[in-house]
């Protein structure tokens, strides 16, 4: 695995390169306002109890009409995918950089995962939504619902995966393969927790905004810190 996050390529002039690392991180910059603005949207949009309102207890309450006993068995293993596996993941792939001695991917990666989870739960105190109320059959803390930490740490944790995993596979049809399974999984686990019935649409809707924000933000200072450093 390349030291660096940037991908070889053969040299170019200093100011070429800087110029590019500069578009990079700028159009990354962009990304990330245009998802906080979406976030920030959905957060003011139910708090005035309107059409978003209503379309989360629509949503809510139509899973709740058509769900059956088997459906939430499958959808709680679903769910586990995003919390308990999830956390052995980041785990294990934290001790495999740092056993291979990959200190700035595992600096990413430590940054990328924990970081996303203080977020999660700084958003949640800020916010202090109440879940459904039919979310206490499955979840007897009383934790805030918006947004969603599954669907918010999932998307962080699985798609830093998968962009780490590049690393390993050159193939483009075995990366767009990854990317693809990471993105079914991701969704998989935010509609799990609809199924359930422990949050509402704008809740995993949110999490999915927050989550690729902090991507996009780890994942673009990251290679440009590291990019810079190598080109120095």
């Amino acid at each position: 695995m390349n030291e660096a996050l940037a991908d070889s390529t053969s040299p170019l002039p200093k100011a070429e390169r800087s110029a590019r690392a500069g578009l990079k991180l700028f159009a990354a910059l962009a990304v990330i306002a245009l998802l906080l603005w979406g976030f920030a949207a959905l957060a003011d949009e139910f708090s005035e109890q309107g059409r978003l309102a209503q379309l989360d207890l629509t949503v809510l309450d139509w899973l709740q009409q058509h769900g059956s006993e088997q459906g939430e068995r499958v959808f709680q293993i679903v769910s586990w995918l995003g919390a308990p596996v999830l956390l052995i993941i980041d785990g294990a792939v934290a001790i495999y950089l740092a056993v291979r001695r990959r200190w700035r991917w595992f600096t990413l990666w430590t940054v990328a995962i924990v970081g996303g989870g203080v977020l999660d739960e700084i958003l949640k105190l800020a916010v202090r939504r109440a879940r459904p109320s039919v979310a206490s059959e499955f979840i007897s803390s009383g934790s805030w619902s918006f947004p969603s930490g599954h669907a918010m740490n999932s998307l962080v944790g699985y798609a830093m995966l998968a962009y780490l995993l590049r690393e390993y596979v050159p193939a483009p049809r075995a990366r767009f393969a990854i990317a693809a399974g990471a993105a079914i999984l991701i969704l998989a686990i935010g509609f799990s927790r609809l199924y359930l019935g422990v949050h509402y649409l704008s809740d995993v809707t949110a999490g999915y905004l927050a989550g690729s924000a902090w991507v996009v933000a780890c994942i673009a200072a990251g290679e440009y810190a590291f990019g810079r450093t190598r080109s120095a």
